[in-house]
């Protein structure tokens, strides 16, 4: 039976079947912030992702005030009014790509989103948010540069800034984007409940601490029980001991760091609480399979550090 679809009403999400979805990416880029910047854009007609590849400092998105940290991406909403705050110590750099969750088959694909009310194809019956549960508002996610969902941004804003904008490239990684996103969501409300309270209470403090380390001994401290129950704990639930957990913790940090950063190796070792750069090599090549340096050649984004904006501070209008 077929599904009834309600009619759009200009720039409000409509509830369309899934079989008439037709997501495209309109917009894509990267945008390294400076310093004391800041910028308003007033009404953007685009499903976000924001993503903080390094970085931080926050945004308020319709009044309400987000905070933005590495790893975060954001899924920004139709319709939104947004200005940026970056960190002053550390300015954020970001990626972004903007999806038009509903672009007519067969109309004139452009490939620019409309960041203010004037502006050319602002409420064009063309294209349309569309309501998808889960999706309402800002919905925040992590990921890191090596997970699909990080692949697929980075390959995105290659793709926008380095290629000829191919209109059913657009449509396909439109799709794409929009079902990784589903899947990264869905993820992040599936119930822990089966992990006992103290893994639970462990977990927290690893994703808190891996920087320093932990051993064994702190983390059976942590729930006042014996080294040997931690262990039995990340064996039985997790399938993994509880210093490969931390390992792989830290190496997970270091492989964002390569692909977000221009760090020295060094540098990241110690970022992530393995100081000796021999023993920090050693793990990551068992771990991964290639040294930190060859990891970065083959999968790095850049080899040079970002410039900064060359935007004015508060700017009369800066787009992204």
């Amino acid at each position: 039976m077929a599904r009834a679809r309600s009619r759009s009403i200009k720039g409000t999400a409509v509830a369309t079947p899934l079989v008439e979805r037709a997501p495209a990416v309109c917009r894509a880029g990267l945008f390294q912030f400076a310093a004391g910047q800041k910028f308003t854009n007033g009404c953007v007609q685009s499903r976000a992702l924001f993503w903080c590849k390094s970085g931080r400092g926050t945004f308020e998105l319709n009044g309400v005030l987000h905070r933005l940290e590495p790893h975060d991406v954001y899924v920004l909403p139709w319709n939104r009014r947004i200005t940026y705050f970056p960190s002053a110590a550390d300015p954020m750099y970001t990626a972004h790509v903007h999806l038009v969750p509903w672009y007519r088959p067969g109309s004139r694909w452009v490939p620019n989103v409309p960041h203010e009310k004037h502006e050319a194809e602002f409420d064009s019956p063309d294209r349309r948010d569309v309501a998808r549960p889960m999706m309402a508002g800002p919905v925040r996610l992590r990921t890191e540069a090596d997970e699909p969902l990080g692949r697929l941004i980075d390959y995105t804003t290659r793709w926008f800034l380095r290629s000829q904008r191919d209109e059913a490239e657009a449509r396909a990684l439109g799709l794409l984007l929009e079902r990784e996103v589903w899947r990264a969501a869905s993820a992040m409300i599936e119930p822990a409940a089966s992990r006992p309270e103290e893994l639970r209470r462990l977990l927290v403090h690893v994703e808190k601490g891996y920087h320093l380390a932990p051993r064994i001994e702190d983390l059976a401290a942590i729930i006042g029980r014996s080294r040997s129950h931690v262990l039995k704990l990340f064996r039985r639930h997790l399938g993994v001991s509880a210093k490969g957990h931390v390992v792989g913790r830290q190496l997970k940090e270091a492989r964002e760091l390569l692909l977000s950063t221009t760090l020295a190796v060094a540098e990241i070792g110690k970022a992530v609480g393995l100081p000796d750069p021999y023993h920090f090599s050693k793990l990551f090549r068992r771990y991964v399979g290639l040294s930190p340096r060859e990891f970065r050649a083959q999968h790095g984004p850049f080899s040079t550090p970002p410039k900064p904006s060359l935007h004015l501070t508060n700017p009369p209008k800066v787009r992204r």
